[in-house]
């Protein structure tokens, strides 16, 4: 049978071949998965990086690639694409994982909070559970024309199956942690990915030698994929890589900034659709997401959901009698963005002077600064002459890996091999076993208020100073 390939940056040839693998690849040209094409694996990343303009629709064959390595290693006797059962749904979860994600992929999700932040009773509704890829993913594998063509290929149970590999409603079959564990396929494609196309340096990932080092066991937890302790240092140069990605990548202080704006300005759309009242956005009764607000549940309507219907809605909202649409969207299409203190950077600073501090080694230290600054955050929200609507507290927590820390092994733990026993890579690597973490405590403000920016800068430091003093007292 004829082998179909596909050219890509990363992984050189993805190639489909054999019945099953051909079927998938036909399965490209289904509109929910080509819309992929219009959805940015990195969000607004490229007003940063210019070049970080890569598609879930890339990033998904990616994963594809990566899985059928990690499976051949799992059933290694398979020729042509013969697999099992299990194998099969793994690699269909593995091209299909991103199939749910809105448009600007996690900044949509960010939209739909605020708007429910703003507007509560929101959590269990329709509406929340239809930009909620974690959700929506499941429900189009099962209920839409991708569920049928999965029923043609592997039966009635099919779709089901593959989606519950999504959903990890397994977490120890060895498929599903090929698809959605610590070590998976996602997150093995898109370390690589996302670095290359935004050009940023990273650790790098020796993914060639992991698959050489690949083996499976059994044990107690199911099967699983391990590597012995030769190989364990790549497991571990993989973790800083994805750890370090945040902080340079997902979390960049403008990236988040305009994710911030998108959010501001969607839910302020939202809530005059909701009032019946979409012409003041600037919005017709037909427009796709006046349509999708009224029929979240429709499978159709979250067909129209990508990146381009909001650029492409821009200057309608640039035109909107509403204000502050109008406002934000302007300032958005002239990236004129919201200014931005860094409450780490002011503890930072302060703590540079400290001589307590410097008697603290670096996790305590970090312990320390990410106390004051969740402490002077929260002052700051209370102090109502200071804090207003324009005013958004960025916080997002990441630590280098979550143990699990069972000996014989587990799908859902990095494995390792040494002195004849599998265990957590935290057992034997001393940068995993850190406990490596960090925060960021950002106050994002639209500057055009009047005195604004010195109040919440003099708030900040003085809140820092005190909250300072008062950690390192306590810790005396």
């Amino acid at each position: 049978m004829k082998t179909k390939m596909i050219k890509d940056p990363i992984h050189g040839s993805i190639e489909f071949e054999g019945q099953f693998e051909l079927e998938l690849k036909n399965m490209l040209s289904n509109p929910y998965f080509q819309r992929l094409r219009r959805v940015k694996q990195l969000g607004f990343s490229d007003h940063v990086f210019p070049s970080a303009t890569h598609s879930r629709f890339a990033h998904s064959l990616g994963v594809y690639a990566v899985a059928k390595r990690l499976l051949a290693i799992v059933e290694p006797d398979v020729k042509r694409g013969e697999w099992s059962q299990q194998g099969k749904a793994c690699l269909a979860a593995a091209l299909l994982h991103d199939i749910g994600h809105g448009m600007f992929s996690h900044a949509f999700e960010k939209a739909m909070g605020l708007y429910a932040i703003r507007n509560p009773g929101l959590k269990d509704s329709p509406l929340m559970a239809a930009v909620d890829h974690e959700k929506v993913s499941p429900q189009i594998i099962i209920d839409s024309s991708i569920g049928c063509a999965l029923e043609k290929m592997g039966g009635v149970g099919f779709p089901k199956m593959v989606a519950n590999m999504i959903s990890k409603k397994d977490k120890q079959c060895i498929y599903t942690s090929l698809v959605s564990g610590q070590l998976d396929a996602d997150r093995l494609d898109y370390a690589k990915r996302d670095p290359y196309f935004a050009g940023v340096s990273s650790g790098g990932i020796d993914l060639d030698w992991l698959m050489r080092n690949f083996q499976v066991s059994d044990g107690d937890n199911g099967r699983f994929l391990y590597v012995d302790s030769k190989a364990y240092v790549s497991l571990e140069q993989f973790t800083v890589t994805l750890f370090q990605l945040y902080p340079t990548l997902y979390l960049h202080k403008r990236t988040r900034g305009i994710e911030y704006m998108f959010a501001l300005l969607m839910s302020r759309v939202f809530e005059r659709i909701a009032g019946d009242d979409e012409k003041q956005a600037g919005l017709t009764a037909n427009h796709a997401l006046v349509r999708f607000f009224r029929d979240p549940a429709n499978l159709e309507n979250a067909l129209l959901l990508d990146d381009s219907l909001f650029w492409g809605s821009l200057h309608l909202f640039q035109e909107a009698d509403d204000s502050e649409i109008k406002t934000i969207a302007t300032r958005i299409a002239s990236r004129n963005f919201y200014s931005m203190h860094d409450i780490w950077k002011h503890a930072d600073d302060a703590a540079a002077d400290n001589p307590k501090m410097k008697t603290l080694d670096a996790s305590a230290r970090v312990k320390v600064l990410n106390a004051v600054c969740k402490k002077v955050s929260e002052d700051l929200q209370k102090q109502t002459k200071i804090w207003s609507e324009s005013c958004y507290y960025d916080n997002y927590p990441r630590k280098l890996y979550t143990p699990l820390n069972k000996e014989g092994g587990d799908p859902q733990q990095i494995n390792v091999e040494v002195g004849g026993k599998v265990v957590d890579i935290v057992s034997i690597s001393p940068i995993v076993a850190s406990a490596a973490r960090f925060s960021i405590h950002r106050v994002y403000y639209d500057e055009a208020e009047e005195g604004l920016r010195g109040h919440l800068e003099a708030a900040i430091c003085a809140g820092v100073r005190d909250r300072l003093d008062e950690q390192l007292k306590d810790g005396a």
